[in-house]
């Protein structure tokens, strides 16, 4: 599996220098523009586990899907493959994220680690849309799926106005949040488990 991984790396190079280089100027344009790089942070990791869209697309039209299954690799294998791909991609920004937040605290003055927990709560809810998205990606594929993908993240912005007009008021504190991250990243754990092990049954079924 760890040849597949390298694969997806390699394939992607380019897509993912660029992708760096459009996270680059924003990260710079949160530095000089902006106070707070809460907003620049969810952003960069939600940026970064959509490149396994691409890999999807881009193996769609080359024919890797046809190639792959014909190699000395498991269909599971190559299902769990995109899902280390994906989640080493988000949390490599998640971390990035966390450095640029310590180097300016730092240099405000401030306690170095104050607010870094906002790229990792960002990491945890991609993760959470990646386990929804990815068994679709596996049955669709990336062409064919865009509609479901569009539909799948206007659920949230849908939730929080439906939630404000019934002027639902959710108190939850900063400090209280902080307190159930490690409950919130094991629950986003067993998601992502349930959702590869969704993704391997549908893959297994499909024909190419």
């Amino acid at each position: 599996m760890a040849g597949l991984v390298k694969n997806e790396f390699l394939t992607m190079r380019k897509v993912i220098f660029l992708y760096g280089a459009v996270l680059v100027v924003y990260y710079l344009m949160g530095m000089f523009l902006s106070a707070r790089m809460s907003g620049v942070q969810v952003f960069a990791v939600f940026f970064a586990g959509m490149l396994v869209i691409s890999s999807f697309s881009y193996e769609e039209k080359s024919g890797w899907n046809v190639y792959v299954n014909v190699l000395p690799v498991s269909r599971a294998q190559i299902v769990m493959s995109k899902y280390v791909f994906s989640l080493v991609c988000t949390v490599a920004a998640g971390a990035f994220g966390t450095l640029i937040q310590c180097a300016m605290n730092v240099a405000k003055q401030i306690p170095a680690f104050q607010e870094v927990w906002v790229a990792w709560i960002a990491v945890m809810v991609a993760s959470l849309f990646l386990a929804v998205v990815l068994p679709v990606l596996f049955k669709a594929g990336a062409e064919k799926s865009r509609v479901i993908l569009m539909m799948i993240f206007l659920i949230p912005f849908a939730a929080a106005i439906i939630i404000e007009k019934m002027g639902i008021k959710i108190d939850l504190s900063m400090e209280r949040l902080v307190e159930l991250l490690p409950f919130f990243g094991l629950g986003t754990v067993v998601f992502l488990l349930i959702s590869c092990v969704i993704s391997i049954e549908i893959y297994k079924r499909k024909e190419f």
